[in-house]
């Protein structure tokens, strides 16, 4: 456009379709996306879930999902809807920092839901074994070393990343290679890096959820087959071992779903950089913006998604919601509501052994101090059935 070149009226078209797409989605992935993220948050801290090591990397998972749609959507957000938002001349550090940061949050969330499925996995395969660890602590030092692997894999951005070019909008930053050295692990080294560290990861989902599936398979056809006439010596760990494997069954549709989406949404950035890097003729085939765009937003329409997917696959998630939400609207009035009755019993109770004389002969008389208090306990009482 800036250099004249003649621009037919399908491409004028595709330009507007994406710049109206760059306006209003990033917008409601962020709004959405922070709203359910704190609502499995608030999941994770019930009964049902925060006694479970999956509460560890659900939450961390969620928090992370939270953090890149608040920095790295916001921050992509900005520039293409307001470009004169940044200055180039002076920010090369702030793309320093977004591209070490948005590499990193979505590699450590791949790592979170690879980790949590193999924990399942396992779990599932030998349930009396993970009954008797400590799984919350192992989940959280797992969550820590894979934050260093991350740290570690993406530190390069630190040094290569820099503003775009003026005539490139569909991006904030892009890696500037300033060495042969690093021209060469960029273009050569990092593309098959990436691409096998994803490989290897999915590889590991599909293995880890192909074993959830047969093992929720074979403890069903175990539990239909089941003699309820069993010896007594097993009774006790035969109960035990239904006890943990009902609780991973409940769970696996929820780990399942999550990484076939991460699958779907992830798959399709990482294929784009790749070719885009490897071949230099790849965005001449395709339109750069709209491609970049839609496998972008696939990216972290991914982080937005996890909540819907629990909600669908998880009876013992919506559960925990539902009783999130009793406990968040109406949990204070019932617990008013119980204090009162507690504390209306303990007055009677006072009143009554105080109202007997000696000679056990009743006095018609009552305490002033009381009288009050049953006063104003009974207009709390009239005011909380009210409320409720």
């Amino acid at each position: 456009m800036e250099n004249g070149s003649k621009i037919n009226d399908s491409d004028l078209l595709t330009l507007s379709d994406t710049q109206l797409v760059d306006l209003i989605y990033p917008p409601v992935l962020i709004v959405m996306g922070v709203t359910f993220n704190i609502l499995i948050v608030v999941v994770m801290r019930t009964r049902f879930f925060n006694e479970q090591s999956t509460s560890v990397f659900m939450t961390m998972g969620a928090a992370n999902d939270t953090l890149g749609l608040l920095v790295s959507m916001l921050s992509h957000w900005l520039y293409v809807v307001f470009p004169q938002v940044y200055n180039k001349e002076k920010a090369g550090w702030i793309c320093k920092f977004l591209d070490f940061y948005g590499w990193g949050n979505c590699d450590l969330g791949i790592l979170i839901t690879t980790s949590m499925i193999v924990d399942r996995a396992f779990a599932i395969s030998f349930p009396l074994r993970m009954a008797s660890g400590n799984n919350m602590k192992r989940a959280k030092i797992t969550v820590a070393c894979m934050t260093l692997i991350v740290v570690a894999k993406e530190f390069h951005f630190l040094i290569g990343s820099d503003m775009v070019e003026p005539d490139q909008t569909e991006r904030l930053c892009n890696v500037v290679t300033t060495t042969a050295t690093y021209k060469y692990f960029w273009e050569v080294v990092w593309p098959w890096l990436h691409f096998s560290f994803l490989l290897v990861c999915f590889a590991i989902m599909t293995i880890s959820n192909t074993i959830l599936i047969y093992f929720v398979w074979k403890s069903s056809n175990n539990l239909n087959s089941r003699d309820s006439k069993h010896n007594q010596r097993f009774t006790s760990s035969a109960n035990l071992h239904q006890k943990v494997d009902q609780k991973w069954r409940t769970i696996t549709p929820m780990l399942i779903g999550e990484s076939c989406a991460l699958l779907i949404l992830t798959f399709p950035f990482t294929v784009q950089t790749f070719f885009s890097e490897y071949d230099p003729t790849f965005y001449r085939k395709i339109p750069k913006r709209l491609l970049f765009s839609i496998t972008f937003y696939m990216l972290y329409t991914n982080k937005c998604i996890t909540f819907i997917i629990y909600l669908v696959t998880g009876s013992r998630f919506r559960q925990a919601l539902k009783e999130s939400a009793i406990i968040c609207f109406w949990g204070k009035s019932v617990i008013r509501k119980k204090r009162f009755r507690e504390h209306f019993v303990n007055n009677v109770n006072i009143l009554k052994s105080v109202s007997k004389g000696k000679d056990g002969s009743s006095i018609s008389h009552k305490s002033p101090v009381l009288s009050k208090q049953n006063e104003h306990d009974k207009k709390e009482h009239s005011a909380i059935d009210t409320h409720l």
